[in-house]
């Protein structure tokens, strides 16, 4: 019998938290589970943590990846998994002991091919704030599944891949695009949405998501966070056909350029993209303003930018003074 759980774990000198992260997994109420601890090459401790674990309890295996990043672990382990649900996990963030009798309950419910759970912010002071998007809802066809997934920023159906369980069948031809430092996971879950048939929903935060400020996402602005536009690009190239699903897009690549252009003047940091960013904004603007209803501040927001960029920037600098 194959095990039904396959939890992926990549580390890459993840000692200072890792046992947080690894007991969240072993104190799961549900114990039909393995580990895939995949080494992204560590130079810390990392890898004698897991093997000390590993010792004690045989669900739980250290893989050794190339070295390439998260993405190529994430996909190694994918390549090792024997479990009928497959699940992912980052080393600096843990899940409620209930999170595996959860999320399968909740497939074998409703006969979802994804099943997804809500999650706190886990801040470094220990404050924990609850995604406020959360919903308890079953999307079936396409196009339900994808207007959950594009509403809002972060979407009914939110584009991590963690906090989720996948059917094995789903991915089994799903990859990590190794080219991309930020957004991996977003377009790995809309490709697996774009596949599925039927997802489901509940509201309980049962995944710990640590906000860490060294992460990439938290870094000051630099030119690696325009592979936001290159994923939804790709998003755009893939729908091409479907009217609803590009305006939807080209929404949220609006409001992203919106928002990226917010960060750089907060962050004194990437002004040479601040033209390009305009140009985004104001491009996306034109293809949807017919067609999509945007709220007054929006409007606002893009009508400065659009006649007056220099006094619109000066407005957020004063903002964040």
């Amino acid at each position: 019998m194959p095990t039904t759980v396959s939890i992926i774990l990549p580390v890459r000198d993840s000692g200072a938290y890792l046992s947080r992260c690894i007991d969240s997994v072993i104190g799961q109420s549900y114990g039909d589970w393995e580990l895939l601890v995949i080494n992204d090459g560590s130079s810390d401790n990392t890898c004698d943590i897991v093997l000390k674990y590993a010792a004690d309890d045989p669900r739980i295996t250290l893989q050794d990846s190339p070295g390439r990043g998260v993405s190529a672990a994430r996909d190694h382990g994918l390549g090792l998994a024997r479990g009928n649900y497959i699940c992912f996990v980052d080393s600096d963030d843990h899940l409620d002991p209930s999170f595996l009798s959860e999320l399968t309950g909740a497939i074998a419910r409703s006969g979802a091919d994804i099943a997804q759970c809500s999650f706190y912010y886990s801040h470094e002071d220990g404050t924990l704030v609850s995604n406020g998007e959360a919903v308890s809802a079953t999307y079936e066809g396409h196009g339900d599944i994808m207007r959950a997934y594009f509403d809002g920023m972060i979407g009914h159906i939110n584009l991590a891949c963690w906090g989720k369980l996948f059917r094995r069948e789903l991915v089994e031809d799903i990859r990590f695009d190794e080219t991309l430092t930020i957004q991996e996971d977003a377009f790995f879950t809309f490709e697996c949405c774009m596949k599925s048939a039927k997802i489901t929903c509940i509201d309980l935060p049962l995944y710990y998501y640590h906000k860490n400020p060294d992460s990439v996402m938290n870094r000051t602005f630099d030119g690696s966070k325009m592979q936001y536009f290159t994923v939804l690009d790709r998003e755009l190239d893939i729908c091409g056909s479907n009217d609803e699903l590009c305006r939807m897009i080209n929404k949220r690549k609006m409001i992203t350029a919106l928002d990226l252009t917010a960060t750089v003047i907060k962050d004194d940091s990437g002004k040479e993209y601040l033209g390009q960013l305009r140009d985004i904004a104001l491009d996306t603007s034109d293809k949807i303003r017919k067609k999509v209803r945007l709220g007054t501040r929006t409007r606002s927001k893009l009508f400065l930018l659009r006649h007056f960029p220099s006094r619109y920037y000066k407005m957020l600098r004063n903002r964040y003074r």
